[in-house]
């Protein structure tokens, strides 16, 4: 299983990841999920892992990337189509093998996009309306980036609170694990992974954030007649 994270900050955009992959006895954690494909482009991955990674590797060389994010993921999606034409002719579209993308960039006239692709539809590009996108094992970090986004969120603000997202869903799913993988860029600034010791301090930070007090719900002593605390639930100041 797989999360992956896209945010669009005020000044860049985000893009996180776990490095688990998961079989029926075995795990490695190692896995790298989130790829530059140029200085201002980026691509995440879940489902076929390996598969993915020969497709990226037979179609980068060739994604002309002058006219934007829009006609890039175009390009992305013929080119998905036609390999998954090839590959598994023999199969129904029903029997290959999942394998979804989000792909995040700046449009020709300087818009940050987020763009969804997945094989199990055609890779039909699906933009993000929310600022954010989630592929993989979603359905914590959509609940959290739904509760806590917000469009003017910086890019070091964007990084801790994907890395949240993660941290949250790795102790929900054991799908979801290993290290944790964020990268950021800009319209000016180029693709950088941040160095393993800064997403550890990041992971330390969101130790300390907690969505609910369970001792609003668990006080030593209720009477029938008590009511409930309006503040039972609090959210992370990110």
């Amino acid at each position: 299983m797989t999360l992956v994270v896209g945010i669009i900050a005020k000044n860049g955009i985000v893009i996180a990841a776990d490095s688990r992959m998961s079989a029926q006895i075995t795990s490695n954690d190692t896995v790298q999920k989130i790829f530059k494909l140029n200085n201002h482009n980026a691509v995440g991955m879940s489902g076929d892992g390996t598969l993915g990674i020969h497709f990226l590797e037979v179609i980068s060389g060739g994604l002309v990337y002058d006219d934007g994010i829009v006609d890039l993921v175009e390009q992305i999606r013929g080119l998905g189509k036609e390999k998954f034409e090839e590959y598994f002719s023999h199969q129904q579209p029903k029997d290959r093998p999942a394998l979804t993308f989000l792909i995040a960039g700046y449009t020709k006239s300087g818009e940050p996009r987020i763009y969804q692709l997945s094989s199990n539809d055609n890779f039909v590009p699906r933009p993000s309306s929310t600022g954010f996108n989630c592929i993989g094992v979603p359905y914590f970090a959509d609940y959290l980036l739904n509760r806590f986004y917000q469009s003017e969120i910086s890019m070091q603000q964007a990084q801790v609170l994907a890395a949240f997202c993660i941290k949250e869903t790795e102790s929900q799913s054991h799908g979801v694990g290993g290290e944790i993988k964020i990268a950021s860029f800009s319209e000016t600034n180029i693709y950088t992974e941040l160095p393993a010791i800064t997403v550890s301090k990041i992971k330390d930070q969101c130790s300390s954030f907690h969505i609910l007090n369970r001792n609003k719900f668990y006080p030593e002593d209720i009477s029938e007649d008590d009511t409930p605390s309006t503040d039972a639930i609090k959210g992370p100041v990110v």
